[in-house]
This record gives structure tokens, sequence and C-alpha cells, in this order.
């Protein structure tokens, strides 16, 4: 677009100089400007000036850099700038500051600066002319951009009000620049001719996205009274609008930014324009991709609906607009996106009547949103609140059925109480809110009948979790363990959703008393529960544990259930059957049932004391063994501690159990379990417990028990020095005994005597029991150790309650630590760089040197280790409403360190899937998800101390916040040297910046931080904590000088070195961390610079063999991040580059998993990026073309490697490896007999690939297939390798429906192989096709595939899937997008394809489905597979029948000079097929006609005129055709071909009648009279009338006589 001329617009009220009053020149971006006029300018600047006119970034730059240097030293006091200058400078500024060249865009802006210092006041007098670019610079996304632009402004807008002035004065041009810019367009911004396409559209959004930022600002400082003629002109582009569904975010954001403005400020103006904004927002965008902006959209249709509610139609309903939208979820934003949505729904407006159907349907979408595979986790409890505030909004529009309650509500608390698979949809976080909100909709509704469904739901829910727990596994089952932690995982949720509920339905809230029927049935299960789980226990002699834990759930979560059921309490401890008791005191349930003793303690204390003492009886009365196990759980109870301590045989045994612990022999781990428990829960007397030392110290005098009397005097001194220190002779006879051992050097006793010693030096200070029990149970871990949830509600109770120091409570944080480094000893697995913001710094781990033996971690039942229980326990203390406050600011950095850490240990943990970790197992039921709880609960933590530092922007690390000391104090101190722990301190000082910066920004002292700490620098000391500052920070140091610099060097680094050195390698990856925080291109390095870097990388790769795997990693990143500057650049790197990728591939089948799969997947993503080059230099191109062939070899090895584990990093390769699958040339295939075998593979992604490459092979194949079978008049048969996949085909019986509906991979598998040969029939000739036919019925593999297909979808059962309810369309019918069907739920993918297979099984088999249909023998089956075939199939398949004969008769083959075409006519709208094959004038004619149930209905074969054979032949015929169609394969091709086959061989020989010279006579028939001399055919009508005419009977050719009637007639006469 070209624009031209000067206009003159007043700028103020009044002429002048300075802001007073000066005229304005129109700007103009677009490329096609005529050029300034350079004459005057000065020769020093002449050149640079001109140099600006060019397209390459980097000649700009340098132009502006020496003209900035000119300017600046023209000062103001010396007469300042050039006038002729200033005049060129103000033409060319607009252009110049959109410039792609980010550092283009920034020295221009800074040119300003300096021309306003060097010029003043006549640079100012051209402000108005400029102001419009020069406002839009400081909107650039890149900061260093918007700074240099800002900077120039403050320079003489020192103050607010002077700012604030200077809008209003300019407001006008503003608006005019930003009207100019938004009706500019790619094609006038760039020139295509020299710019990419990206380039051209990246330019053109930036333009815009400062022109809707200019005006959204101007409104805010001016005000809109005083733009309203502007704004009126602005809104009239269409553009503006546009803009909504462009590709860019932040464009986005403006708009919508704006569009609120607008609606707060002056809503009336864009009532005229609200059909066209109603489209734009309400049907446009919200099918759009909105990733970065979804929120703000939702924020904006607020806004516009609540001013505005008509803009959304009354043709369709407001909420099934919404629908494909909230399908996407919130496209990877934040929970602030949901609460907009929320707001949305309530203001939708309700002109259109909300119906049971709507609300379902809007529903569904708002769950598969909610569950979309790319929403953050964190904001699940956000959205699950906008889906039940969802609900209530339509409860107020509409008395809802049972059935929408069935549908969208009750499988809510199904899905939380007992998770399947298949109802993934329904899975939400265990936030009691969720569900209470959910049951309040139900419980306080006014129907009746909702409140009895509601009853009969909760009925249902009880019974099924009876059964459940009935049924799970005896003890001698392989799955016991693991069925009983299921029921312990359900029994926590059931008791925690049932206080929920009581506690928020209470009966005093209630005025009406609503919710008391559903209370009263929510009891009546629960109970049914206890007492299903008792019955249970009974049963099975105690044994099933799972049936105990939920009654231990029960009296922990709802107590008044309980503990005041009389009957509950004495059925559970049968005093009165001494083998019950027994068996209770052997069981596992033991540990759980006396928990449920402790909470009846309360009520019933002599009845306890009854209990609890007949169960030590017991437990005294067993086997030494059996007793320890018991005695041990029944002294773990906090009541009991009392009655043990009476209990005179109870203490006779524990203080002969501690004198065993002396005996080496007698002695074993349960023994010293028993002592240990003994004081951790205080149960020995003091009395008892002084004559235990006492006898202890008699034992040191003995060599064989002095070990044993050491230790067990260790613990005493530990949990009981006061004891020791009391007693003055006890005191003094163990300290001389110490003294005496201290001299012998025999097996190490003199050591353990010092220590001893030392240990008891230490002055015991006296704490509160609950202190004790929290440190023995969190510094030690066994199978008796409390549980983490037991020991965190006996803290908060005590900080709330009993207000003990809630530093007394945490962990020690030496022992965490000292925990911890145990799991610190190991390098990291490689493969999680794929997952990290670290990348490459994992590869630099190395394992710290040890001789010593590590012992195994201790963990607790649940296979939690020290620190994990630790870091569990914390988490849930701080979420629990303990203040991190309230601690000693040192314990603070600590804790929070610690925590850190162990979560970066435990994501891993998670990432891997690995055991023996932190974790025992994750496998285990409800690990995984504690895991993930924990890790998200210690980032929440973490965010809430990012929030409280509120001077983090200003900070210098000098401060004494929590952060800083965290960072100062800890944090960098750790990070000095290549160990596990530095480099996990290194990430979770990574993952702190990223926070900080997420919340505050960039760091506004950065460079002089980095100078001061000097980290910034390739050393081993400083490689790690480099690499945390740089991701960390990200992209707001890619203005930062420090680390341009340390780019620079790195980069210069790489000229001469050598891939064997160490600093090569820390140095490659340190470089890769630093590219990444520049935009592609972007990186500030000389192009020499980069391309001698990429020479000597490349240089490496000619021996391959010494560089390592991880170099050749990161290697291949940095090449990947150079490519866009180097290009251009011809030479033998892309040779070697491309040669490399492909060794690496080929050796990537010898490496283990994890080590192949960094190198992997950067080689893969260097690839990809030189393929995508529209741009690159002729040799890379070359060697793509000839490596193409390789590279699609290597491929297919990659493909073929067996996957031996499912992780997230595999999962991340395999994705990306199948994108370039799917790009391989078919001409590359050779062999696709390999690529059958890979449809059958366990990873989904494999298949699809594997499926993606057969799905475009086979048609071509068939195309050439056809050829051959046709002229080598052979049988084509599908290649056996294809119908080795249906071999084995599924059964509805041989996987559960929860299995069924993850859609497994060999059911996948099975499907997919079907698919696959329909592709080969889509492209087959009918000849073929036929003959595939025929081998699959005769190997029998078509039933299978109906009989699985009727069973999934519900034919077999009646209930048959209704496809309009489903959402599938014609368009699911006709075709199936793999990838598409991934992104949807597995089961809605498994019916996608069953649908699909059966339309393909129509179109190409319908004589093999109608041969199944007839031999079905269920009545039901069939009734309901005719009634959908009718419904959603027989129109598609009529249809394509008829496509199918149009496109058949236009390719007949006419090759033989005798043949002629079938005639074929087609009525869609009849269902009729005329054809008719020419014979002489006439045509042999029939009409097929198809039933509306095909190709079920019979198909008619009827004719119309009948030529050339008498009537019986001619049925023949018809019948024949029929019957092919309807018995043989179904085509109606074939019977097409029948027909015309017939008729050619009736019509082959025949010659014409000598007589009328036709073939076919007025009667219809060929000529049948033959002369005996001459052999001749007549017509019998024609000879008749020739012998009539000529009076004899001669032949008319030959002239000898003819017999007319011939023989057999003369013989009949006779």
């Amino acid at each position: 677009m070209k624009r031209s001329g000067k206009d003159s617009t007043p700028f103020g009220a009044k002429s002048g100089g300075g802001f007073d009053g000066f005229s304005t020149s129109s700007t103009t971006l677009s490329y096609i400007t005529i050029p300034p006029d350079l004459s005057d300018i000065p020769q020093d600047v002449v050149v640079p000036f001109k140099n600006l006119l060019k397209k390459d970034g980097i000649t700009k730059a340098k132009a502006l850099e020496e003209i900035v240097s000119y300017v600046q030293a023209q000062s103001l006091q010396d007469g300042g700038i050039q006038e002729s200058i200033l005049e060129a400078w103000t033409e060319l500024y607009a252009r110049v500051s959109i410039d792609n060249a980010r550092r283009v865009r920034e020295l221009s802006h800074a040119l300003m600066f300096e021309l306003l210092k060097s010029a003043g006041k006549r640079m100012q007098r051209r402000i108005p002319s400029i102001v419009g670019p020069w406002l839009a610079g400081t909107f650039d996304k890149d900061r260093a951009i918007s700074r240099a632009a800002i900077d120039g402004l403050d320079s003489f807008l020192t103050t607010d009000d002077k700012k604030t002035q200077f809008w209003t004065k300019c407001a006008s041009q503003i608006l005019e620049f930003a009207t100019e810019a938004i009706k500019e367009t790619p094609d006038t911004l760039s020139d295509a001719r020299s710019s990419t396409k990206e380039d051209s559209l990246a330019k053109y959004y930036r333009v815009v996205g400062s022109s809707l930022s200019l005006v959204l600002n101007v409104m805010e400082k001016v005000g809109v009274h005083k733009l309203e003629n502007g704004l009126d002109v602005y809104f009239e582009v269409e553009a503006v609008w546009s803009m909504a569904t462009c590709e860019e975010s932040f464009v986005r954001k403006a708009l919508y930014g704006l569009l609120r403005r607008c609606l707060e400020m002056r809503p009336e103006s864009l009532k005229p324009r609200l059909p066209q904004i109603g489209r734009i927002l309400v049907a446009d965008s919200l099918k759009s991709n909105q990733s970065g902006s979804s929120a703000e959209l939702v924020a904006v249709l607020t806004n516009l609906t609540e001013k505005f509610p008509e803009v959304w139609g009354t043709k369709r309903h407001p909420a099934l607009r919404l629908q494909p939208f909230v399908e996407k979820g919130s496209q990877g934003g934040s929970p602030a996106f949901w609460e907009q949505l929320g707001l949305l729904i309530v203001t939708l407006p309700e002109e259109i009547k909300t119906t049971e159907e709507v609300a379902t349907s809007f529903l569904k979408s708002l769950r598969v949103g909610i569950n979309n595979r790319q929403e953050p986790r964190t904001n699940a409890p956000a959205a699950w609140q906008v889906y039940i505030d969802a609900v209530q909004k339509f409860f107020l529009n509409f008395t809802p059925s049972t059935d929408f309650l069935q549908r969208n509500i009750y499988p809510l608390t199904r899905q939380y109480l007992h998770p399947a698979t298949e109802h993934i949809l329904w899975t939400a976080p265990a936030q009691p809110s969720i569900f209470l909100g959910a049951w309040e909709i139900v419980a306080y509704h006014p129907s009746a009948d909702l409140s009895k469904s509601a009853q009969d739901e909760w009925q249902s829910l009880g019974e099924a979790f009876l059964s459940r727990m009935s049924n799970s596994l005896p003890e001698v089952a392989k799955d016991h363990q693991q069925s009983q932690h299921g029921l312990v995982a359900e029994g926590e949720r059931w008791f925690a959703l049932v206080a929920t509920l009581l506690g928020g339905l209470r009966e005093g809230d209630d005025k009406n008393n609503k919710t008391k029927p559903i209370r009263d049935m929510i009891t009546t299960s629960t109970e049914n529960i206890l007492e299903g789980a008792l019955d249970l226990l009974s049963r099975r002699n105690y044994k099933p544990f799972g049936a105990a834990s939920v009654l231990e759930t029960g009296f922990k979560k709802c107590p008044l259930l309980c503990v005041n059921n009389d009957d509950l309490v004495s059925s559970l401890f049968p005093l009165g059957n001494a083998d019950a008791m027994k068996s209770l005191v052997l069981s596992p349930s033991l540990p759980y049932l006396l928990l449920c003793l402790d909470k009846a303690s309360s009520t019933e204390a002599a009845r306890f004391e009854q209990v609890f003492t007949a169960l030590i009886d017991c437990a005294l009365d067993l086997e030494p063994a059996a007793s320890l196990s018991a005695i041990s759980s029944l002294i773990s109870i906090p009541c009991g501690t009392a009655l043990s301590l009476r209990h005179e045989r109870l203490q006779e045994f524990l203080v002969s159990n501690w004198l065993k612990c002396t005996e080496g022999s007698t002695a074993t781990s349960s023994t010293w379990a028993l002592s240990e428990a003994t004081l951790s829960f205080s149960v020995v007397s003091a009395d008892s417990l002084r004559g235990i030392v006492a006898k202890l110290l008699q034992h040191l005098d003995t060599p064989s028990t002095s070990g044993g009397a050491l230790r067990a005097l260790e613990l005493i001194v530990k949990n009981n020095a006061f004891l020791i220190l009391q007693d003055k002779r006890l005191h003094m006879d163990l300290i001389t005994k110490l003294l005496a051992l201290t001299e012998i050097s025999a097996d190490g006793v003199s050591g353990k005597a010092r220590a001893l010693q030392a240990l008891l030096g230490q002055q015991p200070t006296e704490h509160h029991p609950l202190i004790g029990i929290l440190e023995r149970n969190l510094e030690d871990a066994g199978p008796l150790s409390l549980g983490v949830d037991i020991l965190t509600q006996q803290a908060a109770d005590a900080v709330t309650l009993g207000g003990l120091p809630a530093e007394d409570l945490f962990p020690n944080s030496n022992v965490w630590m000292t925990e911890i480094r145990q799991f610190l000893l190991e390098v990291p697995n490689p493969s999680l760089s794929l997952t990290s913001s670290m990348g490459g710094a994992y590869f630099l781990v190395k394992a710290p040197e040890s001789s010593e033996d590590v012992p195994e971690p201790k963990r607790d039942r649940q296979g939690r280790s020290i620190p994990a229980r630790m870091a569990v326990f914390t988490s849930k203390l701080l979420s629990s409403g303990v203040k991190l406050s309230s601690l000693h600011p040192d314990f603070q950095v600590e804790l929070v360190y610690l925590l850190s850490l162990t979560a970066a240990l435990a994501a891993d943990q998670l990432t891997l899937m690995q055991a023996n970790e932190l974790w025992a197992s994750i496998a285990d039921e409800g690990i995984s998800d504690e895991i993930e709880d924990f890790v998200t609960s210690a980032k929440r933590i973490i965010n809430d101390i990012v929030i409280d530092a509120k001077g983090w922007r200003e900070s210098d690390l000098r401060g004494d916040s929590l952060v800083e000391r965290l960072i100062t104090i800890i944090m960098l101190p750790q990070i000095q040297d290549f160990s596990p722990m530095a480099f996990y301190t290194a990430k979770v000082l990574s993952d702190l910046f990223q926070a900080l910066t997420e919340t505050y920004g960039p760091l506004v002292k950065a460079e002089e931080l980095f100078s001061k700490l000097g980290v910034m620098k390739a050393t081993p000391k400083t490689i790690f904590v480099a690499t945390a500052f740089v991701t960390g920070f990200g992209q707001t140091l890619a203005s930062s000088k420090v680390v341009t610099a340390l780019t620079m060097r790195l980069v210069s680094e790489m000229f001469g070195a050598s891939p064997g050195f160490e600093r090569t390698f820390y140095s490659v990856v340190l470089l890769s961390a630093c590219m990444s925080v520049y935009e592609a291109g972007e990186v500030p390095v000389e192009n020499r610079k980069q391309v001698v870097a990429l020479k000597q990388m490349t240089q490496w790769t000619d021996t391959p063999g010494q560089m390592s795997n991880e170099l050749a990693a990161e290697t291949c990143k940095v090449i990947h991040r150079l490519f866009p500057n180097v290009k251009d650049i011809y030479g033998p790197y892309w040779e070697q580059t491309v040669d490399y990728c492909l060794y690496l591939w080929k050796k990537a089948t010898k490496d283990p998993v994890d080590v192949r799969l960094p190198y992997i997947h950067s080689s893969l993503k260097l690839m990809s990026t030189l393929e995508a080059s529209t741009d690159a230099n002729e040799d890379l191109v070359e060697i793509l073309v000839e490596r193409s062939k390789a590279k699609s070899d290597a491929l297919l090895g990659l493909l073929k490697i067996p996957r031996e584990k499912d992780t997230q990093p595999c999962q991340i390769v395999d994705e990306v490896l199948c994108r370039a699958v799917d790009k391989i040339p078919l001409e590359h295939l050779d062999d696709l007999s390999d690529l059958y075998g890979l449809v059958a593979s366990d990873s989904r992604a494999i298949q699809g690939a594997a499926f993606g490459l057969l799905h475009r092979a086979l048609p071509v194949v068939q195309e050439k297939l056809s050829v051959d079978v046709l002229l080598e008049k052979k049988v084509a048969r599908l290649p056996n390798e294809l119908l080795s996949l249906l071999l084995d085909p599924p059964t509805l019986e041989a996987y559960p429906d929860d299995l069924l509906a993850q859609f497994p991979t060999p059911v996948r598998s099975y499907l997919l192989s079907w698919s696959l040969i329909f592709d080969a029939y889509s492209k087959a000739s009918f000849k073929v096709r036929g003959d595939y036919t025929d081998a699959l019925k005769e190997e029998g593999h078509f039933d299978p595939l109906m009989n699985f297909m009727f069973d999934v979808l519900g034919h077999s059962a009646a209930s048959p899937l209704h496809l309009d309810k489903e959402g599938f369309t014609a368009d699911h019918i006709r075709s199936y997008d793999i990838k598409l069907a991934d992104a949807e739920p597995e089961e809605r993918n498994m019916n996608w394809l069953l649908i699909h297979l059966f339309y393909l099984s129509l179109k190409y088999m319908p004589g093999m489905f109608k041969t199944w249909y007839i031999n079905c023998g269920s009545k039901q089956t069939k009734v309901a597979v005719e009634s959908w075939l009718l419904k959603y199939f027989s129109p598609l398949a009529v249809a394509d029948a008829l496509s199918e004969v149009s496109q058949w008769a236009d390719n007949q083959d006419t090759s033989d000079d005798d043949e002629k075409e079938l005639l074929v006519k087609v009525s869609n709208a009849a269902r009729e097929i005329t054809a008719g094959y020419e014979v002489d004038d006439e045509v042999a004619s029939m009409i097929i006609r198809i039933p509306s149930a095909y190709p079920l209905g019979t198909v008619d074969v009827l004719s119309v005129n009948r030529v050339a054979v008498d009537e019986k032949s001619w049925q023949s015929w018809l019948k024949t055709t029929q019957g092919v169609i309807m018995f043989a394969h179904g085509s109606l091709a074939d019977g097409l071909t029948v027909f015309k086959n017939n008729v050619m061989r009736a019509m082959k020989g025949q010659t014409e009648c000598a007589i009328c010279y036709s073939i076919v006579s007025s009667d219809k028939k060929l000529p049948d009279k033959r002369c005996d001399t001459c052999k001749h055919l007549y017509h019998r009508v024609c000879l008749y009338k020739w012998f009539t005419s000529s009076g004899g009977n001669t032949c008319p050719l030959c002239r000898n006589p003819i017999d007319y009637l011939g023989a057999d007639t003369r013989a009949k006469r006779k």
C-alpha cells in the first residue's frame, strides 16, 4: 500500500514552538515508499543512512550504530545535530522501528533518545509525526526494545503529569497512526520477494499488536469523550475485529483488553457494530485457537454479555455455542480462565429455554475440556467448581430428571469413590467443596423425585462398596495385598466424603429439613458398610486388613457414627470368644482395630480397660515370635500407656525382652523393634527401666553380651537420658563401665563406648510426649511407624489447641539432610534431561566417591523412606494452617530447602515411574497420586513464599527475606561441584527463579547481581549455578550484557575445542542453556563466530567414536540453535550434520533406552529444523535430497526398536519420531512387510505411525497390483503379515468393561488392521476386490469382526450406540482420522473406529455382511442392527454405491474392438441404475432398484428392453445379475459387469443377416437359419419374406436350395 504526501494537523490549541503548537506529517509503514532525500546528509553518515534502505538486518544494525555514534558526538551545546538528519530520520523512523531484526528496532529507539539530547526542541517539534511509532515501540514484546523506547520518552517526560499531558496533546496523532497501522497487511509491510512468510507475519502482528495497544492506552490516559471521532474511524476498520482469530496471542489479548475497556468506558460506541462483534467473538473466536488468550476472551465475553446479552442471538442456545470452546479447556491457561468461565456461564442470557439435552451436551463438553490432555492439573479444582456452578445454573431453568442426575452428577461421586478408567472424564481432585457443592444442589432442590433419586444413589454406592469389600481376594490369592490396599484407599475416600457431606448438609442450616432424607440415607449406607466390614472380619478370621482399615477410618473421620454404636464396639472385640480374640491378635488387622479401640476409649473407659487387658493377655499367651509383633502393636495405643504400666505380666515380658537384646543368638529384629517401641510409647515404668539399665551394666562385663548391651543402652540414653542422670549411682556406674570399655579395641567396642559416653554428656531437656513421638516416627521408619496423616493431625492439634511451639514439631533438618543424601549417591537418569529446564546439566552429574556400603533405606509399610515421610509430613502440616513464619528464620530456610529438594527428587521418580527411590514402588495403590499431591503441595508452598517476596524485583540478594536467605545461605554455597546434591540444588534454584520471574518479571539489578556473584562463567564450580540462573530467568535475560558476553565467550571457546576434553563438554552444555534464552535467529553473536563454532562442531562428527552420547545430544542442540543465523553458509557442514544424525539413529539400536533417548530427541529436532527451512543454501538442500532415502530407512529403524518401558521421556521421543515418520515419502518404502508387525506394537505412538505409513502406502500398492493381476491373470492375495494380525480377534469376554474402555492396544491393533485391509480395497480393481473377499470369507475373518463390533456397540444387548447423541456425524462415519481420534477419550476413539469399519464393511463387503446377518443366531441383535443400519448407514451406503457405479461406468475398459461400453444412468433420488448395451440400433436395457435398507434389503433387477434373445434367456440374465449383487460380493458394479458379459457373449460371432443387413430382426431375434452351401445366416422372418417375394426356396446369395423348416421340423410333422 503506497501513501505519499504530507498532511498538516494542528497539535494543541495554539501555534508556536515547543509543545504549544506544531504540525505533523503522516507516517508510512509500507515498504513501498519514496525514500527520503539524503542529498544534504553529512558525508560522515550518508552511507549509513543509505544502508537503512537495504533489507539485511545486520547491515541496518551496523548503520544505526554508526549514526548513534555520530549523533552522540554532536552535543546540544555545540549546535546539535544537523537539520537534514532530523528530516531524514523523521521519514525513516516508522519503517525502521518495525524491522524484524530486534537489534535494529532497539537501536532505532536508542537513536531517538540521542537525537532528543542533541537537537533539543528542534527534535521535539517533529515528535507529532513520529509519536505513533515511538509509543508503539514501548509495547514491543522484547523487553530490551520496549525499555529503549521508554527511556527515550522518560528523558523529557520526567513526571506523570507531563506524560498524561503528552498523551492528551498527541491523542489525534496517535489514533491516526494506529488507524494507519491496523489497515496494513503482511504484503504492504514486507516485500514477499525477500521476506519469508513467517517474517512477514511476525512484522504484521507486531504492527497490529502495537496499534491495538496504542488505542487502549490512549483511551485510558486521555478518556473516551475526547476521542469519539477518532475511535469511530478506528473501529470501522475491518481488520480490528479480525484480530480475534489471528495466530499471535499477544495481538488477541490486546484486542480483548481494548474491547473490555470500551465496554467499561463507552459501551454505546460498540452497539452499531454489535452484529459484527458478535460474529467475531461468539462464533469465530470460540472455534479458533486461543492459546495464551483464552482467559482474556472469556473475560471480554462476560463483559459483553452483561452489556449486550442479545449478542448471543436467538437461533442457538449460548451454551451450545460455547461447546467447541470449552472442549479445548483452558488451552494452557491458568486457573483464572476457569474463574472467568464460571462468571460467563452465570451471565449467559436465558432467552432460549435451556433443556436437559442442551445442559447435558454442554456439561459433557465441559468435562472433556477439564480432562484435556494439555490441561494443567493444577487447574482441576477451579475447573470442577465451574462445572458445579454450571449445573446449579441449569437447575434454575428446569427441573432435572433422574436420568440427568445419572448422566451429569452422580458419576462424579462414583469415580471419586472407585476410580475406573472408562470414566476418566469424571476424575476430580479430592476437594470437599466440589462434592459438597454437587450434593447441595440435589439435596436442597424441592423435587421429591430428585430426593428419592439421591437416596437410591447413596444406597447403590454403599451396596457397591460392600460388594467390592466382600469380594476382595483372600489371603492365599496372589494379589491379596493389592486388593486389601485398594480397600484401604476406598475406605479413606468414602469416610472423607461422608464426613464432608454430613458436616456440610447440617440440620441447623436446613429450615425445611429438605436434606434429612439424604443425610439419613448417607448415614444408613455408612452404617451398613461398617457392619459389612465387621462381618467380613469375623468370617475371615480378621485377615482382610482392608476391612479393618475401613473401620479405623470410620472411627477417625466419623466418630459419632461409630463410637455411639454399642453393637459395633462390642462386636469388634468379642471378649467371650477366646478363639476370635486369638485370631484378632494374630491378624494383620490388629493395628487398625487398635486405633478403633483408641477412639472408643473416650466414651467407654471401663470397657476399654477390659478389652485392652484381654488383648494383652491373649498376646502374651502366643508363641514368642507372634507375641512380639502383637505386643508392639498394642503398646502403640496412646490411651493404653497407663494400663500397660499397671499390667505386671506385661512389664515382666518387656523387661525380659530387653535382656534378650544382649543375647546375640536370640535377639532378632522384632526383639529390638519391641524394645525401641517401649521407649517410644513410654510403656515401661521408671522402676522397670532402672532395673533394665542395671542388668545391662552387668552384661557389659561379658564380651559376648557387651555389644548388645551397648546398643540397648544407646537406645535408652537417646530416649530417656534424664532417668539415668537423675539416678546418680546409676549414672556413675554407667560412666565407669564406659570408661573401662574405651580401653578395649576389639570389635569396635571402644568406639561404641566413647560414642555412648559423648551422647550421655549432652544434657537432656524435658519435652512434651508428642515431640518424642514425632521424633521417633519421623527420624526412623519401619512397618510399625505411625502413619503420616496421624502424625500431621496430632501435630496440628498440638499447635492450635495445646499451644506447643511449631518449631518443635517439624522434622530435624540435620537428620533429614543425612537421610536424603542416601538418595543422592547416584547420577540421575539421563532421559530426565528431556523433561526438565536444566536440560543437558543432567549429563554433568558425577556420583560421589565412597568406599562405604550404603545401607538399604528404612521404609514404612507404605514404602515411604524417611525423607519422604518428613517431606509429606512437612507439606501437610504447612498446608493445615501452621505458618512457616512462626519458625525461626534460619530453620525456615533449612525446611524450605529440604522440602524443595525432596520434591525435585520425587518429581523425577514420578516422571520415570521408578521403584526403590524415595518411595519403594509407584505401582502400589494410590502411591503415584500421593507423590503428585506432595509435589503440587510443595510447589504451592514455594509459590506462597514467592508471593511474600514483595521486594524481589529490586533485590540484589543482600536483603533478609526468606527467598534471599534461601539462595545465599544454602543454595549458592551448596552448588560448588558436579555432585548429585549440587545438581538438584541447582534444579531447585532454577525452579525458584522461574516462579519469581513469572510473578514479578525481570530482575532490575540482574547485571549488577551477576557481576557481584561471578557465577556467569564456565568453570567446574559455576557450571550448575550458571545453568540455574540462565534457565531460571529465561528469556528475561535476552537483553543481559553479562549473559550475552558469556554466550559470546562460549561460542568463541568452540574454536579448537576437542570432544575428548571435559571442559568442552560442560561448555557445550552451558552454551546450549544460554542460547535457549534467545528467540530463534536472535543469538547476539557475530555470524562469523557462529560459523566457526559450527565448523568446529561438525568436525567432531568426523570421528563420532570420540563423542559421548551426552555430548552428541548437546551438540545437536547447539547446532539447532545456530542454524537460523548460519543457514546461508555454504560448506561441508551440512553434509557432516546430516550424516551424523543418521549415524546416531543407526547406533541407537545398540544403546540402552535411557542413554539413547536424549540424542535421538535432539537429532530428530535438528533434522526437522533443517528440512523445514524454506530459504536454506543449496548445499543443504542437495544433501537433504541425497540422504532422503537413507534418512527414511534410519527413521524406520528407530521405529522398529523394541520399547522396553513407557515413561514420559519415551513418549516425548516417540511423538517427535512419529511426526518425522509421517513425512516419509512413499517411494522410500521398499518393503511394507516389516511395518505390519509394528501395528501390533504395545506403544500407541508406534502403532499410529506404522498405521499412518501403511494407510498412505497401501492404496498406491493396490493400483499397481490391480494392473499386474490383470496382465498376469493371477489371483490376488492380501499380505500374509497383514492377515496374521487378524488371527487373534478380541472378544467381549476377554476384556472387562473398565479395561475395554481404555481401548487396549491389542484391540486397537486388530481394528487398525481391518482399516488397512479396507485401504487395500479402496484403490483395488473389482477383480482384486473379489479375490480379497473370497480369501477373507474362506479363512473366516469377517464374522469375528462383526461379533466383536456389535458386542461393544451394544447391539447384542439391544442397546445400540446412539450416534447422534454421542456426536458422531456422517463425516465421522465416512472417515477416521487417527490423530484427531487419539485426542478424544479412549472409549470414544474405539467407538469411532468401529463405526467407520462398519461403514467400510457395507461399502466394500456388503455381501459378506448380509451373509453374517442371515446366519446371526440372535434375533435381538439382528433387530438392533437392522434399525441402526437403516437410520445411520443405509443412506450413506446407497449414495456411495451409486457413486461407485458412476465411477465404474466412466472407467470401463473397452480395449477389445468388438466391445462397447455399457450405457449407465444413475438416479440418486430414485435409487435406480439404468443400464443398457447397444445392439444394432437398439439397446438391451434393465433397471436396478436399490432398497432403502441396503444392503440388507433385496435389490430388484427389472427388464426395460429385451433385445437379441428370447424371454427365457433374458430373464435368466436378469436373475443372474441380481444373484451376483445379492449373494456374491454384493457389488452393484459386479452385477453390471455380469450383465454386460452376458450380452457380449450372446453377440460374440454374430453376423448381419444377408437380407436385411441387421443383426437383430424385427421380432428381436438373431439370425438363426444357415445355408448349408454358403454357410450364411438369415433371420427366419427375413428368409420367409424372401421365399414369398421370389417364388422359390433358394438361398439369396448362392441360389442353392435351402430348407426353410429344417430337418427337425419335418420330422415332427411326420
